[in-house]
């Protein structure tokens, strides 16, 4: 199987590639999808209280319910490194190569364990969830050999 991996993602999908070589061309190998991360904050938060009162009659002051959107990214990321996990325990990739907006990269390097994020040889920190795969390649072979 492929020894090099793409993950190009969001927080509201992404797609998992696999490269034979790190010149070949990128073959896509699973879609994922998280409906929180396209959800408005609002909605994931509908079911919430708004605000209250304190009791000092200062006036109302909004109650805890930030956040949701966060989380979901969060959990998707978790969710994203666990099928990474699992691909290296299963010798399904050596190398992997990380494509997400900044903030998203972010969450996906926190969620990885030690010996996974090791495998990582290069990461692009630009959302290319909508891009061809041509122009995911072209930035995957910049990225691998700039």
């Amino acid at each position: 199987m492929s020894k090099l991996w793409v993950l190009v993602g969001e927080s509201s999908r992404a797609t998992l590639y696999a490269m034979a070589t790190k010149t070949g061309p990128l073959q896509a190998l699973e879609c994922y999808e998280n409906a929180d991360g396209r959800q408005h904050e609002r909605a994931l938060t509908s079911d919430l209280p708004g605000q209250a009162f304190d009791g000092k009659a200062k006036g109302q002051h909004a109650l805890a319910n930030a956040g949701k959107k966060d989380k979901a990214a969060q959990d998707f990321a978790k969710s994203l490194c666990a099928v990474l996990e699992k691909g290296r325990l299963d010798g399904r990739y050596d190398q992997l190569v990380l494509c997400a907006s900044p903030a998203f990269l972010g969450q996906l390097r926190q969620q990885l364990n030690a010996t996974t994020d090791k495998c990582v040889i290069a990461t692009i920190d630009k959302n290319l969830v909508k891009a061809a795969s041509e122009e995911i390649q072209d930035h995957v072979r910049d990225a691998l050999f700039h």
